[in-house]
């Protein structure tokens, strides 16, 4: 049996062995969390026109030199005026915040800085205003050829506003990943059953099914399969054929009835690896069939949210195109000393507090699930560690 391999090992074998999906023209409204295929660039000037940067008046500040300047009203610029008039001098036109920048004018004042007159005709300018004060100008946001988003990023409500402004409707983008999720266990059954003796009720694959939405997969099926060699086999044969991914989950230890590996080589598949020297979720493999993947996570709950988080959601990312597939860290501080006294590496369960500091969420069992539902994040504790209180980490999120 040969020894697990490092995560390292693992994670560069995933994404290197994966290939993104092809590409799909979408409406950019519903791109969010998608990967763009190409370089989005600006087609126009963001903004197009010359426009005031706050409510106030569109004035020429050559006539503000002394004052109070007393000016005439002479119009409104407000947002879809395509015809406010002009500003000459002695005179000054009413503007509103986005509203297109009159011609003759070279500023705006505020409108605190300024006094109507009762005849409501006329107003005094209280305050100087240099030239093109409070104004923002044509394109200086972005400029016609302008880099608006990379390929390989995925789309954030920002990225949606800055291609939207500039007038793109559709873009292409990675396809999101079509995941089938096959649990393997004859002692499972489905909540809301009665349970005999020794049978649990399912619960990993709902679990799973969130963190695949969460990076923009779709789960388009989901099975429970018996400890039979057989039915396992038909039911990843059968996944193949309806997705981009196959998740099992259990069976994918070295026990009798751990019949995964022995499934995928009996349709066929190749395996890349098996196990990963970390705790919990040692027992994860990787293979493939007619090159569809196949990741075989373990069945204990904590175990296989781990290797979902740290293995699975990363090739699921590169599955979508996406260049940095690390999960999202921040950074923390610990609030009571913590030790790793075992030769793997382990991935413990941890909550932050009001102040950002982190505690062990709970026991760290990989069957312990009150504490991973606890949890708001995993720390990776080096083999044989001590941390003291007050040590940083990199928390990892999800």
């Amino acid at each position: 049996m040969n020894p697990p391999v490092s995560l390292e090992t693992a994670v560069a074998c995933l994404l290197t062995g994966l290939v993104p999906l092809p590409g799909e023209s979408i409406p950019v409204r519903d791109a969010a969390g998608r990967c763009p295929v190409h370089p989005c660039f600006a087609a126009i000037e963001v903004p197009s026109f010359d426009n005031s940067a706050m409510d106030g008046y569109a004035v020429r500040s050559a006539d503000l030199k002394q004052l109070p300047a007393r000016l005439r009203l002479v119009g409104i610029s407000a947002a879809g005026v395509s015809d406010p008039g002009t500003v000459l001098t002695g005179t000054a036109i009413r503007i509103f915040t986005g509203a297109p920048l009159p011609p003759g004018a070279d500023a705006v004042v505020m409108q605190e800085d300024v006094k109507p007159d009762p005849d409501g005709l006329h107003i005094q300018v209280l305050e100087p205003v240099a030239p093109w004060e409070n104004v923002r100008f044509r394109g200086e946001d972005v400029a016609v050829g302008a880099q608006l988003v990379s390929a390989g990023v995925p789309l954030g409500p920002q990225h949606l506003a800055v291609l939207l402004a500039s007038g793109m409707d559709r873009i292409e983008v990675h396809r999101a990943p079509r995941v089938v999720l096959i649990a393997n266990g004859s002692e499972l059954r489905p909540p809301g059953s009665s349970l005999a003796a020794g049978q649990i009720y399912e619960s990993n694959t709902a679990m799973l099914a969130s963190l695949i939405r969460r990076v923009g997969a779709v789960p388009v099926g989901v099975h429970c399969v018996a400890d039979d060699l057989a039915r396992l086999r038909n039911a990843i044969e059968t996944a193949v054929g309806e997705a981009d991914a196959v998740i099992t989950v259990g069976g994918a230890s070295a026990g009798d009835h751990d019949l995964v590996r022995t499934a995928l080589s009996a349709a066929g598949g190749t395996l890349e690896f098996w196990r990963v020297d970390i705790k919990p979720g040692k027992p994860f493999l990787h293979g493939q069939l007619h090159g569809t993947p196949l990741f075989g996570l373990p069945g204990n709950p904590v175990s296989a949210f781990v290797t979902a988080v740290v293995l699975l959601l990363p090739a699921l990312r590169r599955l979508q195109g996406t260049i940095d597939c690390r999960p999202p860290m921040d950074s923390a501080t610990w609030l009571t000393a913590v030790d790793n006294p075992d030769s793997r590496r382990h991935f413990v369960r941890v909550v932050t507090d009001e102040g950002g500091r982190i505690r062990l969420s709970g026991q760290q069992a990989s069957h312990r699930m009150a504490s991973l539902a606890a949890a708001d994040g995993l720390v990776d504790l080096a083999p044989n560690s001590h941390l003291e209180a007050g040590s940083t980490a990199r928390v990892i999120r999800w």
